[in-house]
């Protein structure tokens, strides 16, 4: 049977108002049970009170034994029930209504506004005393109960498990007492194997357990600095890493609180150790970020010098790179002075900034990587296909050397063949020879070499230092190029989620953060600050933002803790690089430019 049930109140302005309800049953059960299709509370009304079914196309109302209800003004057990026919039952009232289409039955009920409260606890059973249950025998029957599987049975299974002994069948496994599963990385490393973690009976898991298999997993302080402060020893994993507890997302706690406890207030328990005080994620809760930068630093070695690259950390107002580099986002930007060379359109940021897999970091820049396609390093209009070794200085004095003495040798070199794009500045020159070829040739590399080193090529991109050496080879040394690969070294940041800034795509998205068409000089850091971030971050959930939490950022483990120990103490690792005359220049390692 489908019935409508209508249910008729009147609402705080005096409106009435309806509540419609489908009913699908055999039949429509009205009483107090909170089971029933019509449940009516008040005095004087059955858990199971009355029963309405449908016999063929006819209602008939039918009471429980002992019971009756009010029909149309008259008390009746039974009856057989037309449109307009009215149901009391303590103050309620249920009106037979004419069906709409699809329905057996259409009710509407009227119940009773002046029910009392009590009503409400009568309709159920609450206590064991309305049951035929005592009290005594369920408390002595759940304590035998909690000893017998809570303690016995699993202390004879894990006794059995340690001897040796097969667990016989008819014990129920770990999962009928255990508080939760295994999270899903735990169940797949240990399976059914409990006693990797509970090496010890009565006694919670150690972190000793924990790093037999976490062995990279590093300590938030460094013990030699955690003796440095009043904090005491690292809290245990089990602290924030809780097992067995619904749901597994929980696994890892990454509450604020976990962080803000001990940074919040960085004046008691760090002692020597100096941090800032951090609240959450904004204005007035975060410090402003600190970037580690690379700066280098000369001393004489041999015939040249040495360059010490170190870790200089500054506020962002303040940082600006040391790369050694000659550069400018805002001209290579500008389509009014550059255009691709394959196509001639704009060039974008996507042409030398590639992402790594990690969606962090980006591949290093290099010369053969991402400059050469524009800028050849060819030195000659008669040798279009002839270019200069990047990187390698002394490999740059000889080839030219050798061409030119080829070229003055040789009636037959061939003239020019095609035009090739050439370095800014370059005016052609016709070289003739009068005297000697030798001497020739070597007149004009070291011409060459001089415009190399001094005033177009190597000096467009590089600094160079001219020692005014007589030996050609010692006398022009370039100041190599480096990049820290990392400016947040402790931090985490996902360039790939933020390639889409709100509707911004592309080099829009990049450009609303770092500001490179303002750029003109390879020292501008470009690295957006606090500020920035918080137009779109915050660690309180509000409309238009994101809300992150400190380990969105930040890692509690970190990844690399002896550099990240160094960095806090305010000392700099260093990285020596040698210029002198008996070494060559390797390739360039990642994060780096060489030098041509």
């Amino acid at each position: 049977m489908d019935a409508l049930l209508r249910e008729l109140r009147e609402g705080p302005d005096g409106i009435a108002e309806y509540y419609d309800t489908e009913i699908s049953s055999k039949q429509l059960t009205i009483g107090s049970a909170a089971d029933r299709n019509i449940q009516l509370l008040g005095r004087g009304i059955a858990p199971e009170h009355a029963t309405i079914v449908l016999a063929g196309s006819q209602l008939r109302l039918e009471c429980r034994r002992g019971e009756i209800v009010r029909l149309n003004g008259k008390k009746r057990a039974t009856a057989r029930l037309n449109v307009g026919d009215v149901i009391e039952l303590a103050g309620h009232r249920l009106r037979i209504a004419q069906p709409p289409p699809g329905f057996n039955a259409a009710i509407e009920l009227q119940p009773n506004d002046r029910v009392d409260a009590s009503a409400f606890e009568s309709a159920f059973r609450t206590d064991l005393s309305q049951t035929w249950l005592g009290k005594r025998t369920m408390a002595w029957a759940g304590v035998v109960l909690v000893m017998l599987f809570g303690l016995m049975l699993p202390f004879f299974v894990m006794k059995l498990h340690h001897s040796g002994t097969a667990t016989p069948s008819w014990i129920p496994g770990d999962k009928f007492w255990n508080s939760g599963p295994l999270h899903q990385v735990h169940q797949q490393a240990i399976g059914d194997r409990c006693e990797t973690c509970h090496q010890k009976l009565f006694q919670r898991v150690q972190d000793a357990a924990c790093n037999e298999c976490h062995r990279t997993t590093h300590d938030h302080i460094m013990p030699a600095r955690l003796a440095l402060t009043e904090l005491g020893p690292t809290p245990r994993c089990a602290t924030c890493h809780r097992e067995h507890n619904e749901p597994q997302t929980f696994l890892v706690n990454s509450g604020d609180s976990m962080c803000v406890d001990c940074h919040g207030d960085p004046e008691h328990g760090f002692g020597q150790i100096q941090v800032d005080r951090v609240l959450g994620f904004g204005l007035e809760r975060h410090p402003e970020f600190k970037a580690h930068l690379l700066a280098s630093t000369t001393a004489p070695a041999g015939s040249g010098v040495a360059y010490e690259w170190k870790t200089l950390i500054a506020e962002l107002d303040k940082a600006k790179e040391q790369s050694n580099l000659k550069f400018s986002h805002q001209q290579h930007l500008d389509p009014n002075q550059v255009l691709r060379r394959g196509d001639s359109k704009p060039m974008n940021c996507a042409d030398c900034h590639r992402l790594e897999p990690d969606g962090e970091h980006f591949a290093p820049i290099s010369m053969e990587g991402q400059c050469s396609s524009c800028h050849e390093l060819t030195f000659d209009p008669g040798a279009p296909d002839r270019q200069l070794p990047h990187g390698k200085p002394r490999e740059v004095v000889l080839t030219l050397q050798d061409y030119f003495t080829r070229k003055f040798s040789d009636p037959n070199m061939g003239k020019v063949t095609r035009e090739r794009r050439r370095l800014p500045g370059r005016e052609d020159e016709e070289e003739t020879c009068t005297g000697v070829p030798f001497d020739c040739a070597m007149r004009s590399a070291r011409k060459e070499i001089e415009s190399q080193f001094t005033r177009r090529g190597c000096i467009g991109c590089h600094a160079v230092v001219d020692t005014q050496a007589p030996n050609v080879f010692e006398r022009f040394q370039v100041i190599p190029i480096k990049f820290a690969r990392d400016y947040f070294p402790a931090n985490r940041f996902d360039h790939r989620s933020h390639q889409i800034q709100n509707k911004l795509t592309g080099d829009d998205a990049c450009l609303s953060c770092h500001a490179a068409k303002k750029s003109e000089d390879a020292s501008d850091l470009m690295v957006p600050g606090l500020t920035k971030c918080t137009e779109c971050h915050g660690d309180k959930a509000a409309a238009e933002r994101v809300t992150v939490q400190c380990v969105s950022c930040h890692e509690y483990h970190p990844r690399d803790p002896s550099l990240l120990d160094v960095f806090s103490n305010g000392a700099s690792p260093r990285i020596t690089t040698r210029l002198s005359r008996p070494r060559e220049t390797k390739p360039a390692p990642a994060g780096e430019l060489a030098g041509s």
